[in-house]
């Protein structure tokens, strides 16, 4: 008995090696699908007119006796066409790519490679850019670990309506891991994001500790995360270095508004992807036979974060 290449799932015809990994991971029912970007044969072009100039000139070079210079030409013409030749098998490897999200996770195909499987309340995700408001126009990497060390980047050229996929794996992985981050802050633990720790008490970075009371404003416009500390700027790591930034960035902000005992926060003029789902509530993390803590103190808070 022969095995179909396709599945269907509701609406969707899942590929079968896709179907067995979101059942293997148990990312419970399909919700989109993101075909590979329609590939770009600008380079192809540049190299083959490259490598056809640099041919003709070589032929030249030969019918006038200049041997030597001919076939220095003809040799310096392969680069270009090996290009060509590589850039043409990336784009073919590429078209048959997609990336599709679930109810609890989500899985990433290329040709010839395994399909990567991700749940949402186990996943890191790396965003090389933090795009504002105010962004016309951004480009979206994003890179995903499991905690099986399972690995896959991917980025808006691979990938249509990046901004789409984007905001979605930012919002479903910071409203799944949110909450156990919080509870695990409010419980006197010590939350990590890469080589950066975050504590009730304070930040600690590269042997640092920054107490939150000194902490003024955190900031990542220039794709690295500095703080402002008692008027001067201490620069931290970059931003695509941070796991789960925008969870970093809500706890951070709100540990830090919470230390200075506001209501308020110095505006950025950006948002948070929790603000942009009905899904992402911190709130629902505390407790309410509890005296008031560090996150009651700031829930009115607009944390200072940025758009997915």
């Amino acid at each position: 008995m022969t095995t179909p290449s396709t599945v269907t799932r509701g609406d969707y015809a899942l590929p079968q090696l896709i179907h067995l990994m979101a059942e293997y991971q148990k990312l419970g029912s399909h919700r989109q699908s993101f075909p590979s970007a329609p590939a770009s044969d600008t380079v192809v072009r540049g190299c083959e007119i490259a490598a056809g100039g640099l041919v003709a000139v070589g032929v030249i070079c030969v019918l006038v006796g200049a041997y030597p210079g001919g076939i220095a030409v003809g040799l310096l013409a392969l680069i270009p066409a090996a290009v060509a030749f590589f850039w043409t098998r990336r784009n073919r490897r590429n078209r048959a790519a997609r990336l599709d999200l679930f109810e609890f996770g989500m899985t990433v195909y290329r040709s010839g490679e395994k399909v990567a499987g991700f749940r949402w309340d186990s996943a890191e995700v790396r965003q090389q850019v933090i795009p504002f408001q105010n962004t016309v126009t951004t480009d979206y990497a994003l890179a995903m670990t499991g905690p099986d060390g399972t690995h896959s980047a991917f980025d808006n050229t691979l990938f249509i309506d990046a901004r789409e996929w984007g905001r979605a794996i930012q919002s479903a992985i910071t409203a799944t891991q949110l909450s156990r981050a919080v509870t695990a802050i409010d419980a006197g633990e010590t939350v990590r994001f890469g080589d950066i720790a975050l504590h009730l008490d304070a930040l600690t970075y590269g042997g640092k500790i920054f107490a939150w009371e000194q902490v003024q404003l955190i900031d990542a416009r220039s794709g690295l995360v500095r703080m402002k500390v008692d008027g001067n700027w201490e620069s931290l790591t970059p931003v695509g270095t941070i796991p789960n930034f925008y969870i970093f960035n809500e706890l951070a902000e709100r540990l830090r508004v919470a230390a200075a005992d506001e209501f308020t926060v110095e505006p950025t003029n950006v948002l948070t992807p929790q603000q942009e789902s009905d899904a992402a509530s911190s709130d629902a993390a505390t407790d309410p036979q509890r005296a008031v803590t560090w996150l009651e103190r700031a829930r009115h808070t607009t944390t200072g974060a940025w758009q997915a």
